[in-house]
């Protein structure tokens, strides 16, 4: 069932699909602030402010317990959290832990040590992804090169022809095994394998606002930050497959609330997430939606002519 609510006033910060006992959204409307919702039916599980993180050694006793705490009601531990001075992102198994730290370094912890990250000299990133399978980890720098690590080991840094502008998203997108990188600019998309080859390239006719891969990599989901059409592509080949106008989807979706409000029709999406089924889940203003491929025109593809 497609489904949509009005969480808050404010501006959705993040979304994340979770698998598990019972699949969940996590609706993130403050970096301290999450919403866990039944991923079907929209049904609120629980509600969570997280206490402050302890300001000791990340060694401790009590940072390890602060980590421990970072589950879903079903013991799933989530994919991220963004700290006012730290971002840090989990495996399945919250085992390795992706760090990114103010003053502008990666560390990775196994568990039994927290390793610092070579980055071949590079001191600032705007985007992250970690592999939740494996724990590759790719970085996009704020000259466009994308960075590469297999745990803790480098593979290198490529330069993908990308050129990253402070008013435009850069993303990156990482797929379950690492298999598949996403990485963007916010004008074009490449896609690499995890020795940083280039596979694809995907030169859209408009600006991207929002990106997001299935965990299995079989589908990207794109935003038009223009028009606020979100287009779904094969995560093979880039290959369009489906889009349709956010506000639609959120309009054909049912109200969970009595009482609720329409978002805008020109606010910009602010979070977006998709799952292997095809499940999407976005966020205009304070308003999420969970809806999924059927809801989206398919667009006709490609024939070879005979």
């Amino acid at each position: 069932m497609a489904w949509r609510l009005h969480l808050t006033n404010q501006a959705v910060q993040h979304l994340d699909i979770i698998d598990g006992r019972q699949p969940l959204l996590a609706a993130w409307s403050r970096r301290d602030r999450v919403a866990f919702y039944n991923l079907a039916n929209g049904t609120v599980v629980e509600e969570r402010t997280l206490a402050p993180p302890p300001a000791d050694d990340r060694r401790s006793e009590s940072w390890q317990a602060f980590i421990g705490g970072l589950v879903t009601p079903y013991d799933a531990y989530l994919p991220s959290i963004r700290l006012a001075n730290l971002t840090v992102l989990l495996t399945d198994d919250g085992r390795m832990r992706l760090y990114y730290t103010a003053d502008d370094r990666l560390y990775l912890d196994n568990g039994e040590q927290e390793i610092a990250l070579d980055m071949a000299g590079a001191n600032s990133f705007v985007a992250l992804a970690l592999d939740r399978f494996l724990g590759f980890s790719a970085a996009l720098d704020r000259t466009g090169r994308l960075h590469i690590c297999q745990q803790h080991i480098r593979v290198g840094d490529f330069d993908l022809g990308l050129s990253v502008e402070a008013d435009l998203a850069a993303m990156v997108a990482i797929a379950r095994g690492g298999g598949s990188v996403f990485a963007s600019d916010g004008r074009c998309v490449v896609l690499t394998d995890s020795s940083g080859r280039v596979r694809r390239r995907l030169d859209p006719h408009y600006t991207i606002s929002q990106m997001a891969c299935s965990p299995d990599g079989r589908h990207l989901a794109l935003c038009d930050e223009e028009t606020g059409v979100i287009r779904v592509y094969d995560g093979e080949d880039l290959s369009a497959g489906y889009q349709r106008f956010a506000i639609d989807l959120v309009a054909k979706a049912v109200q969970v609330q009595l009482l609720a409000e329409m978002p805008p029709p020109l606010v910009a999406l602010k979070a977006l997430t998709i799952a292997n089924d095809g499940t999407l889940a976005f966020a205009m203003s304070g308003v999420i939606c969970v809806t999924d491929l059927s809801q989206l025109d398919r667009l006709p593809r490609p024939q070879t002519l005979l």
